[in-house]
């Protein structure tokens, strides 16, 4: 008798869990001060980084979420392992941390400066619940036939399946959480 295959959003979900977790201990506690320090010109502070991936992350749910809906009014239902094709895999190895290059950010996914922390927070806090959601709601559906396109500017020609996405996002938020991290161990920071 073969063992069944371990359902990927088990994963994604602890995965989640972690970030908010990490968040929650090492960057909730800072100072308005320290949140938005830049540790040079054209670099991000953790308060950057964490509203970019509270765009980001939002703006990626909204696209699963139309493609689970779509999957579930048409009967797509699968069982894990879900592939998530070339293109998504490359993708998915894209985004993570700490990436062999940095990625310039469409407009739509750059951050205004300056945002307290408090919005920042709750945005990031926001686009976070709307993921687990997401990937709760997502049991029993095939994650590798619905299709989503990228919500990045002039990117729209990017589709991937469902599985990738909520994959990639989740490196994607792995890249800038490292990325507010080492902000944090920057020359300068203040104390």
């Amino acid at each position: 008798m073969t063992s069944p295959e371990r359902d990927q959003r088990t994963d994604w979900l602890a995965e989640l869990s972690r970030i908010d977790q990490e968040v929650r201990l090492e960057l909730d506690p800072l100072s308005e001060a320290q949140f938005a320090w830049r540790p040079g010109p054209g670099r991000w502070s953790i308060g950057e980084c964490l509203e970019h991936l509270g765009i980001t992350t939002a703006l990626a749910v909204r696209g699963i979420r139309a493609a689970l809906e779509q999957g579930r009014a048409a009967g797509k239902t699968g069982m894990p392992p879900f592939k998530f094709g070339w293109l998504g895999g490359w993708f998915v190895r894209a985004m993570e941390q700490p990436g062999k290059r940095g990625m310039g950010s469409p407009p739509n996914f750059v951050p205004p400066a300056g945002t307290a922390k408090a919005a920042v927070l709750e945005r990031f806090s926001g686009a976070q619940r709307e993921l687990r959601a997401a990937l709760e709601s997502a049991a029993g559906l095939a994650l590798d036939q619905l299709k989503a396109p990228s919500a990045a500017k002039g990117a729209g020609w990017l589709r991937l399946n469902a599985a990738a996405w909520f994959a990639a996002t989740l490196a994607h938020e792995r890249r800038h959480v490292a990325q507010a991290r080492r902000v944090k161990q920057a020359p300068g920071f203040p104390g």
